[in-house]
């Protein structure tokens, strides 16, 4: 799989990747103003850039030469991009993108397994920028308890507070189980 800063290549090769699996329009009644794979590429673009559905609607109004290598002869609205999203976030339409992207991959040998790791990715459909604080705090307090693991080396003790259970290690007890403070 070939990687790409270039937002136009990433477009083409998203709206090649969509034609293969997805039917032009919806439904037989639907409006013929864009296909589903160029609102597919579209998408694709918004996280490629990793904008807003404004931000990605006046980018491509912004780059009519973009438009025009996918077939659109016009941008789509941010309101029409953001149904589109909501209609490609079925799971069986997902699975299939994701059964074909594994396959040109494979194709292509750019997937290199470990097998004794699973290929594994994100299905939340929370965006990857989003973290919760608690997330951070927990993902921080980890990393800290790990060093003081591999610090005390074999055998050593783990602080007294924390082995006593002193009233305040006991309100607190959830984090200093995981992480003691330093």
């Amino acid at each position: 799989m070939t990687t790409s800063k270039s937002p136009r290549k990433v477009l083409r090769l998203a709206h090649d990747l969509a034609a293969e699996v997805l039917l032009p329009y919806a439904s037989h009644f639907s409006r013929k103003d864009f296909t589903r794979p160029q609102l597919f590429a579209c998408l694709v673009l918004r996280e490629h850039q990793r904008k807003s559905f404004r931000g990605v609607e006046a980018l491509l109004v912004d780059s009519p030469q973009w438009l025009a290598d996918i077939g659109m002869a016009k941008a789509p609205d941010h309101n029409t991009l953001c149904r589109a999203f909501d209609s490609f976030m079925k799971p069986a339409l997902a699975q299939s993108m994701l059964d074909l992207m594994a396959e040109l991959a494979k194709q292509q040998r750019t997937l290199k397994r470990n097998r004794r790791k699973p290929l594994a990715m994100d299905s939340s459909m929370f965006e990857s920028r989003h973290v919760s604080r608690h997330f951070e705090r927990r993902r921080r307090d980890t990393a800290r308890a790990d060093a003081a693991k591999k610090g005390r080396g074999n055998g050593a003790k783990p602080s007294t507070a924390a082995a006593v259970g002193s009233s305040s290690a006991s309100r607190n007890s959830r984090w200093r189980a995981t992480a003691p403070r330093t």
